[in-house]
């Protein structure tokens, strides 16, 4: 059984009408007036933390030379990978054309790389007592590169919204990890060229290309950027919202001018 939402009588089955019959106080509408000011309220509070988080987007992007050339510098290892990362040319195979794979982060993707060492063959190759151990270090190659772009992206999308020195040291740390994983990427595929080629030295002939080390050093501008905000810290300033009772206050004044 319900109670009124004043006098707190119990309503009976046969209380149908929406006034209290006790104290005859409609329930439908009683305390509605504190509920839309605490609607009110609520609102104006969430609003009021959307609009810093707002601030602090701002401040952390597009509010000072600084913090726009880190954005632009923080893509741009990414971009770097379109440069050649690595080379693997083919020659002599019965019954394959000799050709040369320039490899970046397209051909990759998108071309025949990927299909020439598709997934289950580079598998059979892994677990393969002679050539097992550089297809080892072209898996691992190819993991670290990956994991390279990803932790890239993460990295462009953490400096949207680092505006405190304890943010702009954690994105020097995840700039030095996406840039030592590049690093290690061209290492392992080093280490592969270098077997594999032992192994097949009529066959095949691998390099490293300039690319994925010119891409490890574009990391470096982001990190000096992140360190400079660290030592001289971003100034985020609020936007200054009117409160829910300051805005009824100004209500009568603004009445005022209008009657006159």
């Amino acid at each position: 059984m319900a109670n009124c939402p004043k006098c707190n009588a119990k309503l009976k089955l046969t209380d149908w009408r929406p006034e209290c019959p006790k104290c005859g106080v409609n329930m439908v509408y009683y305390g509605m007036e504190e509920r839309l000011l605490a609607d009110a309220e609520k609102a104006e509070a969430e609003h009021a933390k959307f609009q810093k988080g707002l601030d602090r987007v701002k401040a952390s992007s597009i509010k000072g030379k600084r913090q726009i050339a880190r954005i632009v510098l923080s893509i741009i290892p990414i971009l770097g990978l379109l440069l050649p990362l690595a080379s693997i040319s083919l020659k002599n195979i019965p019954f394959v054309e000799d050709k040369t794979i320039s490899v970046n982060l397209i051909t990759l993707i998108t071309e025949y790389f990927m299909n020439l060492f598709d997934i289950d063959g580079l598998l059979a190759m892994v677990g393969h007592k002679t050539v097992g151990m550089p297809f080892i270090m072209f898996a691992a190659s190819i993991i670290c590169l990956a994991l390279s772009v990803v932790v890239g992206i993460v990295n462009f999308g953490r400096n949207f919204c680092s505006s405190q020195p304890k943010s702009c040291k954690k994105n020097m740390i995840v700039s030095i990890v996406s840039m030592l994983l590049a690093i290690a990427s061209g290492i392992t595929f080093a280490v592969f060229a270098s077997g594999i080629v032992k192994l097949f030295p009529d066959f095949i002939d691998a390099s490293v290309g300039f690319g994925i080390f010119v891409t490890a050093a574009l990391h470096i501008p982001v990190i000096v950027l992140n360190y400079t905000l660290v030592k001289n810290p971003i100034v985020v300033k609020y936007t200054e919202l009117p409160t829910y009772g300051e805005a009824e206050e100004e209500a009568p004044a603004e009445e005022a001018v209008a009657a006159e």
